[in-house]
């Protein structure tokens, strides 16, 4: 065989299983995000590495349409999540929005390489509407139990974005936080997904900054709603924080930064109140308060 023949075949052969490779790709069943009880587990090292966890839980129809929410970290049921597995799109929902509350496209699983999405990080500490990005490729990867998709982006405007790529994995959402799609993940920022379980069963881990991939998910809503004495609800539109006590006045509030640095301090807010947080630092924020009883609480919010 001649040098240009095996040039030839070489070239027929690899057309041949790139074929089969994106027909693979294509022909993927669709692996949906909240069929089942999902949970994040994301680490930052700011000032030592922390992993904060949270997940969906519940169910509620908004307009017709089914959501759960999200709980734990910032979340707090202040977020609702709703994924459309005929198109292969998932949505968030602010309950903070003032009225008509509007659905914000997080991932849209549907897209083919070289097709522009606008994408928005809403409740974030990223821009809210950074822009446009186009898919540059899709791979599929085995995890541990099921080959997923990688949807690999650009964005095209990087100074709006504040983030040149972007990693979507179908099935799990954003390689930083479930509301970032348009993010890259920063260990020594916002953080990395390390783990995400689906219905208790681990599906994704990252162990570079932790020992091991553990669910916390509670084991009923009933018992985690009794240990939810006081509720913490963000308005990201007016940058207020409204807290609300169920059984205890609030005795004292102390929000820091992640640079422990004290940014407000409170005293006798009642079982209810509502406080500005837009001159406070940028970026996550540790709430503390303590009751008329003398027993601590701990949240962490977002201030964008």
């Amino acid at each position: 065989m001649s040098i240009h023949q095996k040039l030839l075949y070489n070239s027929i052969l690899w057309y041949i299983i790139l074929c089969f490779y994106n027909i693979d790709i294509k022909a993927q069943t669709y692996i949906p995000m909240l069929k089942y009880n999902s949970e994040w587990h994301v680490t930052n090292c700011n000032m030592g590495c922390a992993t904060d966890k949270y997940y969906t839980i519940g169910d509620t129809i908004i307009d017709g349409l089914h959501y759960k929410f999200l709980d734990q970290f910032h979340y707090l049921k202040n977020f609702f999540i709703r994924e459309d597995t005929i198109t292969q799109k998932v949505y968030l929902r602010l309950r903070a929005d003032m009225p008509p509350a509007k659905d914000y496209l997080l991932y849209d699983f549907s897209l083919q390489v070289n097709d522009t999405v606008s994408i928005t990080n809403p409740g974030s500490p990223y821009p809210k509407y950074p822009g446009s990005f186009v898919l540059d490729s899709i791979v599929s990867k085995p995890l541990i139990n099921y080959n997923h998709r990688f949807f690999y982006l650009h964005a095209l405007d990087t100074v709006t974005a504040q983030t040149k790529t972007t990693i979507w994995v179908e099935g799990i959402g954003s390689l930083c936080l479930i509301n970032t799609p348009g993010a890259a993940p920063q260990i020594n920022g916002v953080g990395q997904l390390s783990c995400f379980f689906s219905n208790n069963i681990n599906e994704y881990s990252q162990l570079d900054s932790i020992s091991d991939c553990v669910s916390v998910y509670p084991l009923s809503v009933n018992e985690l709603n009794a240990n939810q004495t006081i509720i913490v609800s963000q308005n990201f539109d007016k940058s207020t924080i409204t807290l609300i006590s169920k059984k205890y006045e609030i005795a004292k509030l102390y929000i820091y930064s992640t640079q422990a640095k004290l940014e407000l301090e409170n005293q006798n807010l009642g079982l209810s109140t509502t406080l500005p947080i837009g001159s406070l630092s940028k970026g996550l924020l540790l709430v503390r308060m303590m009751d008329e009883q003398g027993k601590l609480y701990s949240y962490k919010i977002f201030n964008p």
